[in-house]
Order: C-alpha cells, then structure tokens, then sequence
C-alpha cells in the first residue's frame, strides 16, 4: 500500500525530531521507514499510523537507529564524491587545455613586461585572493532562502576551503622564493606553470560546486536551495 504525502511528511517530522537534521539523510531514512510501513498496511490498513512509526524506531534500538543513520549518511557521502568525481572529469575537456596554454603565453608576455619579477607574482596572488573573495560573498554573503539543511551542501562547502588553501600555497611559493630565484627565468617560468595549473584547479572546483549544488535542486526540486 503506498503512503500518501501527509503520511510521509508524517514520517519525515518524527525523524526530524530524533534529530536528523539534513533533509537528504532523513529523506534515505523516510524511505527505509516508508518501506516497513507499506507493508504493515498491506497487512492491516487499520493499524495506528503514528504509534507503528515509533515501533519501527523502538525496534531498532539506539545502536541499530545509529547504524541506519551511519550507513544512510555514507550513502549520500558516497553519492557526492561520484558526483564530484564525475564533474571533474567532465570538465577536463580539450577547450580548458587550450584556453590554459593560451593563458600562460599571455602571462610570460606580460612577466616579461615586468623588470621586479617578485611585484608581477604579487600581483596575480592578489588576484587570487579576490577570486576567493568574490567566491565567499556568492557563497555566504546571498539571501539565504533554503529551510532545509543538506549533508551534501555541507560537503560541497568544504570545497571553498580546497579554493582558499590553493591561494595561500601560491602565496607562499612567492613569499619563500629568494631575490636571486626570482631572476632566474626557468624558475620564474616554473612558478608561471604552477599558477595556471591553479588557475585551472581553482576553476575546476568551483564547477564542481556549482554541478552539485544544482544536482541537489534537481533531486530536490520543491525544496528552496
């Protein structure tokens, strides 16, 4: 017998009040609860709703909730790392290789421009940080209008931090580089390379963001994200 809505929203507030507060691990374990119950009304349609919810729970027990929930979380961890995965190698495609090539010949032109090599790299530091600016005020700084808490959003933020680290480590290249390095033009090249290497992970993993957080609103398309 299929649940109605009012029944899995039913459902879905008494795990809410066990405390799952993401809306995509409480959807995996409403559909568990869902199942069990489905076949209980098969079985008797009369039987009392509410009161056969906290019997499923009571017959789990602390350690066997705990255990569904583990493993319903990790279903959606595991989700989001496929998701992410696939994102990736989706978006190294030819254009991003050329647009990349194209990108450190025009900044070895402009390097060459520069008579203190060390201002040219502070430079595109700088550049760096205010990409992760801008990146934190599309994160943080919009009007928030989801009502629901999502594990795989949660997850997704974490690649905000994969960004920001990225630029602190060029920074760094730049900071520990010697005065004598700096004249050096196969280092300086090097230092090039790795930055458009960055350039391409920084953009990379902002695609990604951006891909999993509209899978989330299409699995999820009458809830606000």
């Amino acid at each position: 017998m299929e649940l109605t809505k009012e029944q899995l929203l039913q459902i879905d507030n008494y795990i809410f009040s066990c405390g799952i507060k993401f809306y995509d691990v409480r959807t995996e374990i409403v559909d568990h609860f869902a199942n069990i119950l489905e076949e209980k009304l098969d079985e008797n349609p009369d039987l009392n709703f509410k009161r056969e919810i906290e019997n499923i729970h009571r017959n789990f027990s602390d350690r066997g909730f705990s255990k569904l929930l583990k493993e319903k979380t990790k279903a959606v961890q595991t989700k989001f790392y496929k998701q992410s995965l696939k994102h990736l190698i989706t978006f190294f495609k030819l254009p991003k290789i050329i647009v990349s090539i194209a990108l450190f010949y025009l900044l070895f032109l402009l390097m060459n421009l520069f008579e203190n090599k060390e201002t040219f790299f502070q430079i595109l530091t700088g550049l760096g940080f205010l990409y992760i600016i801008a990146f934190f005020f599309s994160l943080f700084f919009k009007k928030r209008k989801e009502k629901e808490e999502f594990l795989a959003l949660n997850m997704n933020n974490s690649l905000f931090q994969i960004i920001n680290n990225s630029v602190i480590l060029f920074n760094s290249i730049t900071i520990f580089r010697t005065s004598e390095g700096l004249l050096n033009p196969i280092h300086n090249s090097i230092q090039l390379g790795v930055f458009v290497v960055f350039v391409l992970f920084l953009w990379s993993t902002a695609t990604v963001y951006y891909k999993n957080k509209n899978e989330v609103k299409e699995q999820y398309p009458n809830i606000l994200v």
